[in-house]
């Protein structure tokens, strides 16, 4: 309040639209002594009888209260985002060796007996080994997912009809459950990550199922 005086001298000595107290909070005193968050404006005005300055007054409570339920918001957000990405990387980690304990015998059996099995068993343990392959990947995709808050992403060239292809074989058991039927137009070329676009067409196909 001291320094008021000077503050005003000095915008007469150069008046000009402007906001008062930029770069400070303003408060304004109700009548029953509690203050509440103020933005004044200043404008200088010519008239016959000299220049005036109309300050309008205008009460930000309402403004003041939606940003700090915004601010709170995007703090708790950046916090879930931190909790998924760390959950991302600890689940896909854990996940792999279990992983590699299932599809290397499973390879292995592939392998050593291949051409000594009937047909029927052939196609079950080469279903088993396409299985673990595709959830080896899902794994990394995870482990990639997890670090999109760390890392830049690059877009590149993503063939969407092959990652539709991908994700219909991830979907291939609830497909066969369901009875579903899916059916697409031709799918374009796009810059973007494949594996994001991977769970999208997952998540949106897994969804309709």
């Amino acid at each position: 309040r001291h320094s008021h005086p000077d503050s005003r001298a000095a915008f007469y000595g150069a008046m000009k639209n402007r906001a008062m107290g930029a770069g400070r909070d303003l408060y304004a005193l109700r009548r029953d002594g509690t203050e509440f968050p103020v933005e004044i404006g200043l404008n200088p005005i010519e008239t016959a009888q000299g220049v005036f300055v109309l300050s309008a007054i205008v009460d930000i409570t309402e403004r003041r209260r939606a940003e700090e339920i915004l601010r709170q918001r995007s703090e708790a957000l950046a916090r879930s985002n931190e909790d998924l990405e760390q959950f991302a990387y600890v689940a896909s980690h854990d996940l792999q060796e279990p992983l590699r304990a299932v599809a290397g015998p499973l390879q292995l059996l592939q392998r050593r007996y291949q051409g000594q099995l009937d047909s029927r068993a052939e196609e079950f343990i080469k279903h088993a080994v396409d299985g673990a392959t595709r959830m080896q990947s899902i794994i990394d995709d995870l482990l990639d997912y997890s670090r999109v808050g760390r890392l830049e992403e690059s877009f590149d060239s993503v063939d969407c009809e092959q990652v539709l292809n991908r994700t219909l074989k991830n979907l291939s058991i609830a497909i066969q459950e369901s009875g579903a039927e899916i059916s697409n137009d031709a799918l374009p070329t796009v810059r973007g990550v494949g594996t994001q676009l991977g769970l999208l067409f997952q998540n949106l196909i897994g969804n309709a199922i």
